[in-house]
């Protein structure tokens, strides 16, 4: 029996992803559910696993950083035995690989990009049809040695597989989704006082994430998605994280946080860090995110203002916890104080509801005792 190994789809918006590593090669022996490949979107990169045991019968799409692979493309079989044939019918209609694609070249040209270690598929052929000649060769030759004398004092790093994905996103986000910003200060005097009489441990920002998903509730303009000229609202509210792990920005989405306890929600969200520094993350943990927060404090930001994570419309973006002077019935006393951010996307929500949404925040953070449970 031949199994087809697909590019997973992780989510409703995921469009491709980039097969970054084989985790086994052709001829090698596999179990279902164990991992085969990793693969790279916007959020994170995470292993695929086998959906039958057997052997890898065929790669169709090696590794490679720069390549977008459609979600549900086969990219690999896995057969029951090396024996087994692939159906021409099923062989005949897969996509191949663009680098696989045959090159309009000339044999002189050919052999002196291999001699000269040069990509022809990156060379405009200036001969008959558009056809790659030894001169294109030659000077593609020269432009590169160029290139690199007038750059010697300068790193040049490209920007491939996760770091790419999250430029094109988010730049995408920036010119499609109107963004305005709006920013509150909050004072934490009493969640400081209650963490610190706990015997239970948990962070400020699960407390963040707890509040803000109760306060959701309340607004579900925000906790909707813009897709093909649509608004959607959610039923349900699972918040994406923002988490920085081994240099990587990834957003793994925890499911109806205002549901759960705040010490339930405090072990999710310490597991989810814990499967991130392991690579375990899974397909599941990055799907369904309906709005999303950002916490820089733990650097020391006293504030900033984030870009939405598309197709969402808002994102909160957290500051440091400090302990500031402040006038209170005319008395200057110590105070915790947080500024909160968020940036909202002006095609589905205004302006004032975007304010009322941060003031419910404030008074929820700063009379906490509905989300300490």
């Amino acid at each position: 029996m031949i199994t087809k190994l697909v590019m997973p789809k992780l989510g409703e918006t995921m469009e491709d992803g980039i097969l970054t590593k084989w985790l086994k090669q052709e001829g090698e022996k596999v179990e279902k559910g164990e991992a085969l490949f990793e693969v790279t979107t916007d959020k994170a990169t995470f292993e695929a696993e086998s959906p039958a045991s057997g052997f890898i019968k065929k790669i169709i799409f090696p590794a490679d950083n720069e390549r977008k692979i459609p979600v549900i493309q086969t990219v690999a079989y896995v057969a029951d035995t090396m024996d087994e044939e692939i159906p021409k019918e099923t062989g005949s209609v897969e996509q191949k690989p663009e680098n696989e694609k045959e090159t309009k070249a000339s044999p002189v040209a050919k052999k002196l990009a291999k001699e000269k270690d040069i990509d022809l598929s990156k060379i405009k052929g200036t001969g008959p049809g558009g056809r790659i000649i030894e001169k294109d060769v030659i000077d593609a030759e020269s432009s590169q040695k160029s290139a690199v004398g007038a750059e010697s004092d300068v790193e040049i790093v490209p920007l491939t597989g996760i770091r790419k994905t999250i430029a094109q996103r988010l730049s995408q986000s920036k010119h499609d989704a109107p963004h305005y910003y709006l920013q509150i200060e909050i004072a934490l005097d009493n969640i400081v006082k209650l963490r610190e009489g706990s015997d239970k441990k948990y962070s400020y920002n699960d407390v963040v994430v707890k509040a803000a998903a109760k306060v959701l509730e309340s607004f579900p303009l925000i906790n909707s998605t813009f897709e093909a000229e649509k608004i959607k609202m959610h039923k349900k509210i699972n918040i994406g994280i923002a988490m920085m792990i081994d240099d990587k920005l990834m957003v793994p989405v925890i499911k109806e946080p205002n549901k759960k306890a705040l010490f339930e929600l405090a072990d999710e969200i310490k597991n989810l860090q814990a499967k991130g520094k392991t690579g375990k993350f899974d397909e599941k943990d990055f799907s369904g995110g309906t709005f999303t927060i950002s916490n820089l404090g733990m650097y020391g930001i006293d504030q900033f203002t984030a870009i939405i994570n598309p197709p969402q419309v808002g994102i909160l973006a957290v500051g440091k916890i400090k302990e500031v002077p402040q006038v209170r019935e005319g008395k200057i006393v110590a105070c915790w104080l947080m500024k909160v951010n968020i940036s909202l996307d002006h095609r589905v929500v205004d302006g004032a509801y975007g304010a009322k949404f941060l003031a419910k925040l404030k008074e929820t953070l700063e009379n906490p005792s509905s989300i300490m449970q």
